[in-house]
């Protein structure tokens, strides 16, 4: 991402037609698709969570996310290969590689792995939701490295809309003193932070590679990267095991096609606080596999949490707007 507001937009409108025909500059519309967008994700990257969790009663997580990135890796590949549409993304995919784009596909990669194999470890050491929930800190990661590392200005109503997500997600998981003495959570938070780098550099490359280049690039960095964890881990598998991996990376693919043309739409602090829905999802996953229902606290900061989503979209002003 670029500092100046006035080049990211410029770079977003010569590169319009290369994403999938979606706009790129940024206006009202593209933010509410962008917002659908990453929704839609989430609810996919929530089931894929919650199949995690139940594949890790019987198998290492390391394993578990390798077969799923190949399998993901061998549905994608001669599928976009033999589309008439994305043809040119595979044959060209080598010059992507050793382009300029090396350096933020090898960071997405490992950041993306981080962030994935993190939540999925959470997910099994503690509660779907709790996991779902720091993982949700991304949004808060994201505007203060946009800040910090980008320059980026961000509105002082956004800050509000952010906040009171995040009020929410402490209502939903009611910490106590010993939540970061708690490793599960302590994990959780650090799948917060990864995602948060990932999701940077998934707009940075967005301005110049389409969805399925990025995703593509993704699965063969990340598959090879975890692959010395996933072969040390490794044990015999059941086809029950199979099956339940196959289902997580269908929903693994949905969660990154849709999170990569997400942020083809619009700036991560424009929608990140979307991702707040997981929580939602979560929940209700919960509810409906361990009949775990959310208590009245747990509702309200479900409510809170979708109000500060929703608010994101009237607020948000665009860097060059604010004074």
């Amino acid at each position: 991402m670029h500092p100046e507001a006035s080049t990211s937009d410029s770079l977003d409108s010569s590169v319009h037609n290369s994403i999938d025909k979606l706009p790129v500059v940024e206006t009202p519309y593209s933010i509410v698709w962008g917002a659908l967008f990453i929704t839609g994700g989430f609810l996919a990257n929530t089931v894929q969570g919650a199949l995690g969790k139940i594949a890790q009663e019987t198998m290492a997580p390391g394993q578990f996310l390798w077969i799923l990135l190949l399998i993901a890796l061998a549905v994608l590949l001669p599928t976009t290969y033999w589309s008439n549409k994305q043809e040119n993304d595979v044959k060209n995919l080598i010059n992507t590689l050793e382009r300029d784009n090396l350096f933020f596909l090898l960071g997405r990669a490992v950041f993306g792995l981080c962030g994935f194999y993190l939540f999925i470890w959470a997910a099994g050491l503690g509660s779907l939701v709790d996991a779902t929930v720091l993982l949700n800190t991304t949004p808060v990661f994201i505007p203060v490295i946009g800040v910090l590392v980008l320059n980026k200005q961000i509105s002082g109503k956004l800050w509000l809309a952010i906040a009171l997500g995040f009020i929410g997600l402490l209502l939903v998981v009611q910490p106590d003193a010993s939540l970061l003495q708690n490793p599960a959570n302590l994990i959780g938070l650090g799948a917060g932070l990864s995602a948060a780098v990932e999701f940077l550099t998934v707009r940075h490359l967005s301005q110049t590679l389409s969805p399925s280049q990025q995703t593509i690039s993704y699965l063969l960095l990340a598959s090879v990267l975890i692959a010395p964890i996933a072969l040390y881990q490794w044990q015999p598998l059941t086809i029950r095991q199979l099956e339940i991996i196959a289902a997580a990376a269908g929903s693994f693919l949905v969660f990154q096609l849709l999170l990569v043309k997400a942020y083809s739409l619009a700036e991560p602090h424009q929608i990140g606080v979307f991702q707040y829905s997981s929580v939602i999802f979560a929940a209700l996953i919960d509810w409906l596999l361990f009949t775990e229902f959310p208590n009245r606290t747990t509702l309200l900061g479900i409510v809170l949490i979708s109000v500060g989503g929703v608010l994101s979209i009237y607020l948000e002003r665009t860097p060059e707007q604010i004074s």
